[in-house]
């Protein structure tokens, strides 16, 4: 089902190994390693999403070829049928029982390519170290801990494929260090020359007659400063990109913020009121909390795989000062 706003996933239970101490500079060249694997290597296999009682079981073939374009296919093998082709940056998302086609840019981090390309900030935030090893899918992989140094962010457990870096698994686990979700591969092979029938949709020839969604497309986004400051920004985060899109459907513009820790992202965004004014509300989807409130006549939604009192705090402390003061 297509979110409201763009969500960021980021990958349950207790670490099956205690990590011990390492040396920081080895565990961040390792994150390096593993970003750079999940974008750069030929790899197809089957994972396992786990947050809370729900699993939701995943196919990926993943193809990057000589001149540098990388191919993915995803689909679900459980649930509502859902297959995503993504041909670089743009994604095609085919949903069978609906009949409906969504095509949009490449906006979300999906396992394993979870860590960001740019990794700067995440050693001042979080201890990070190479802990045990262990063994994934079959692979022999290195415990790799990201510790946070305050409640303000989650954990992360990453597993390494010892080899070529692919992250093999991926554990979240909120403020009391408890496990909130993860991703695992339960079957892989890393490897092999490109394959473009294991990239192919299998939906494509059937869709002609399906409704397709181009509205994220349609969207426009203008880097502008939007006049709305944090009085109390959580310590660590900074501010990322500040922009206003112009979407389908919306008459107004909405403003869009992103503020991150080096590796956390949280998304703020706000637009007019609509018509019927919403209460204020808080939910979570796996380790990512969501968090809309009205201010005066607006909006606010404030999203990311951060602590809900981290959403909160960003949400909260929001003031518009007007064009003027931006500048």
């Amino acid at each position: 089902m297509k979110a409201v706003w763009p969500v960021v996933f980021l990958g349950l239970s207790a670490p099956s190994l205690a990590a011990g101490p390492g040396d920081p500079q080895d565990g961040l060249n390792w994150l390096k390693k593993m970003a750079s694997a999940s974008r750069q290597l030929n790899y197809t296999g089957t994972f396992v999403y786990r947050h809370g009682n729900q699993t939701e079981a995943s196919r990926i073939a993943h193809y990057v070829n000589v001149a540098g374009g990388e191919f993915e296919k995803l689909e679900t093998l459980d649930g509502p049928a859902r297959e995503v082709i993504r041909t670089n940056d743009q994604v095609t998302c085919y949903l069978p029982n609906t009949k409906t086609v969504i095509i949009e840019k490449r906006a979300a981090r999906r396992f394993p390519a979870l860590l960001p390309e740019q990794l700067n900030g995440v050693a001042d935030n979080y201890v990070v170290r190479k802990g045990g090893m262990d063994r994934v899918a079959g692979y022999d992989c290195h415990v790799i801990v990201l510790e946070p140094r305050d409640k303000l962010r989650y954990g992360h457990h990453f597993c390494a494929e010892v080899g070529s870096g692919l992250p093999l698994r991926a554990r979240t686990f909120d403020e009391k260090n408890e496990p909130l979700d993860s991703f695992a591969f339960t079957e892989l092979k890393i490897g092999g020359g490109f394959n473009r029938d294991k990239v192919k949709s299998r939906y494509a020839a059937k869709s002609q007659d399906w409704k397709i969604d181009r509205s994220e497309l349609a969207a426009t986004e203008i880097p502008a400063e939007t006049g709305w400051v944090l009085t109390q920004q959580p310590a660590g985060f900074k501010k990322l990109t500040e922009l206003k899109r112009s979407m389908a459907g919306r008459t107004a513009t909405v403003s869009h913020i992103v503020f991150s820790d080096g590796l956390a992202a949280v998304s703020v965004f706000i637009e007019p009121l609509p018509k019927t004014r919403p209460a204020q509300s808080l939910s979570h989807q796996g380790a990512v909390n969501i968090y809309t409130r009205p201010i005066a006549d607006y909006m606010v939604t404030v999203l990311g795989e951060a602590p809900a009192a981290t959403v909160m705090q960003i949400a909260n402390s929001l003031e518009f000062r007007g064009a003027v003061a931006a500048k």
